[in-house]
């Protein structure tokens, strides 16, 4: 005992373990349940479990459909009339039988709680018209000689009237490597038994063919005959059996019965393919493959969920520039014609400051010197065009309405612009915040497929799903914002240095021109010789319009291939390729995680395979 105490210390404090079967074992469980991987409280339990397997002697599942004479079976096993037998099925809940010196009943139920009852008792717990539905299993204790070797599992069957209890007896048989398949002899290998035998694949199992007493040696034999055709290999052995003669047998010490009844061939054939070390250890071995297999796939699972999110950011990468490029088509004419409106209103502007010009008669004095050398002052009349500011002022300004009129109706859609070009962007963006939201959805509630995968894992999974605002949307949403802000800014500033300044920018011109035709008819009448009059050209006239209203400083912004729009984006663009460059990046690491993961899972199923015992 001591030294079971210390063996035990050295593996758990000092991580040291033998190099037989079970310290293989050990050394992969350890390996299994390192941090790193995060180990489920489910996955620490199944290996228990493996753990008592190796330790505990075969469990043999006993399948047995309705009738099929089971319980009458399990009481010849038992060497005592324990199983209440009768013609409705009664096994209603899975029920292990174990050795113990004295028959007992041991409850467990679905709360965690447990009972100790007499086994006089067991029929109010396995017969299905009156068992309560709290328990979750039984377990009999009796001091049968065989179950000193091996355990049995008493299922309900593939036929249970319950949904629930069918899919306990699937699971038990996933759990157990030793399958006695009890049928009826003279009903043996029906399409319903041949459907149901797939459950036993990589299983070790014998048939028992009972009622053998209802039929002669030839009808046996023919019986035989037709089931080990029809199971085609499915159990290692058939065995035909009187499970009613046998248990009165043992009942009455009849040894002639007993030999009659072909039990002694049931309990040899147990102890031959069920009785060795060999079986239980494959069974490990394919459990624990099994166990890496799928701890492995989780990490697959998770990447591969991780794949959606970066094949959402791809997808809008690979559609970027020709989504920009779209924007770029519709609204570039929509700028470009803008542009030119204001551009003839301009020249509207310009022909009526020509047409305000008007010819005006002037005199000025020259001097002259006569024969005598005296000086004449000679009166000359010319004539000079001049511009009446009121009268342009009142036709561009005050008391105009077609040009008000424009205004007013070009600033709505220089609004109505700046407002469509937003949605387009905005809906760019949209597009990958609705594609984000489905993936969030989908995923920020995600449970585990498999019970023995990491609850941190997939705690972890569902936290970032939940956040993919801030995983990946956030910057892009700030890159958006940015750019629309900046347009913003180009369309003030177009509206105030355009529209807004128009009465200004008239204004300007005319005093302009006022004032040029006043200083060129002053510098005339000092020195006519020298300088001529200014008359202002159609063309001098509408370029200084241009320059008051600041068409030309957005001509470039507004026309040009460096105008606003291109130049925004084109930013946005590299912007939002370099945000999906980065997301992708941080996705790529993500999954590189998870894949060096899983192939340290498939590394420890590689090391406990190769040096496990065949």
């Amino acid at each position: 005992m001591l030294k079971d105490f210390v063996d035990a210390y050295k593996r758990e404090y000092f991580k040291l373990f033998s190099n037989d079967f079970y310290g293989q074992f050990k050394r992969f469980e350890n390996a299994l349940l390192e941090p790193k991987f995060h180990p489920s409280s489910e996955l620490k339990s199944e290996l228990k479990r493996l753990d008592a397997f190796i330790q505990d002697q075969v469990s043999i599942a006993i399948i047995g459909q309705f009738s099929s004479g089971k319980s009458t079976f399990i009481n010849a096993l038992l060497g005592a009339e324990i199983l209440p037998t009768g013609a409705t099925p009664v096994t209603a809940k899975i029920t292990h039988i174990r050795y113990g010196t004295q028959p007992i009943l041991r409850v467990h139920y679905k709360n965690g709680s447990q009972t100790l009852n007499d086994i006089s008792e067991i029929a109010n717990f396995v017969d299905q018209r009156v068992f309560n539905a709290d328990i979750n299993e039984l377990c009999i204790y009796a001091p049968s000689e065989i179950l000193k070797h091996v355990n049995f599992i008493d299922t309900p069957g593939l036929n249970s009237l319950s949904k629930d209890d069918t899919e306990a007896t699937k699971g038990i048989l996933n759990n157990v490597c030793a399958v006695i398949w009890l049928s009826l002899i003279d009903n043996a290998a029906r399409a319903s038994e041949l459907d149901e035998l797939r459950l036993l694949k990589d299983k070790s199992a014998i048939c028992v063919l009972n009622q053998m007493d209802k039929l002669n040696k030839t009808e046996i034999n023919r019986a035989l005959s037709h089931a080990k055709t029809t199971y085609n290999n499915s159990f290692s052995a058939i065995i035909p059996l009187s499970a009613k003669q046998a248990i009165s047998a043992i009942l009455s010490n009849d040894q002639a019965l007993l030999e009659h009844s072909n039990f002694n061939e049931v309990l040899k054939q147990i102890k031959i393919n069920f009785q060795n070390d060999e079986l239980k250890q494959n069974f490990i071995l394919k459990k624990c493959q099994e166990l890496t297999t799928l701890c492995a796939s989780q990490h697959d699972e998770i990447a591969n969920i991780h794949d959606k999110a970066a094949q959402i950011l791809n997808k809008f990468d690979e559609n970027l520039k020709a989504n920009l490029q779209n924007i770029k088509g519709e609204f570039l004419p929509k700028v470009e014609l803008a542009f030119k409106e204001i551009k003839e209103v301009a020249k509207e502007v310009s022909d009526e400051i020509l047409s305000s010009l008007k010819p005006k008669t002037m005199t000025r004095f020259q001097s002259q010197k006569t024969l005598l050398n005296s000086k004449k002052i000679t009166p000359l009349t010319y004539e000079v065009l001049t511009l009446d500011s009121d009268e342009i002022f009142s036709k561009l300004i005050y008391n105009d309405v077609k040009f008000t009129k424009f205004l007013r109706s070009y600033k709505r859609e220089i609004a109505l612009l700046e407002a469509e070009l937003k949605k387009k962007i905005d809906e760019l963006y949209d597009k990958l915040s609705y594609e984000f939201m489905v993936y969030k959805s989908e995923f920020e509630n995600i449970r585990k497929s498999a019970s023995i995968y990491s609850d941190i894992e997939f705690a972890t999974l569902r936290t970032q799903s939940g956040q993919v605002y801030e995983l990946y949307l956030r910057e892009f949403e700030l890159a958006k914002i940015a750019k629309i802000q900046k347009l913003s800014m180009f369309f003030e500033k177009l509206n105030l240095k355009v529209v807004a300044n128009y009465e200004n920018a008239i204004k300007i011109t005319v005093y302009f021109f006022k004032d040029k035709i006043e200083n060129a008819r002053i510098s005339h009448e000092k020195d006519p010789l020298h300088f001529a009059l200014f008359i202002p050209s159609a063309n001098e006239t509408y370029e200084r319009v241009l320059t008051s209203l600041n068409l030309y400083e957005f001509e470039n912004e507004m026309l040009s291939q460096s105008s606003f729009l291109n130049r925004a984006l084109a930013e946005l663009q590299d912007q939002y390729h370099d945000i999906c460059k980065q997301k992708l990046k941080e996705i790529k690491e993500l999954k590189l995680r998870h894949e060096k993961l899983k192939d340290e899972f498939l590394k420890i199923e590689f090391k406990f395979g190769a040096n496990a015992p065949k």
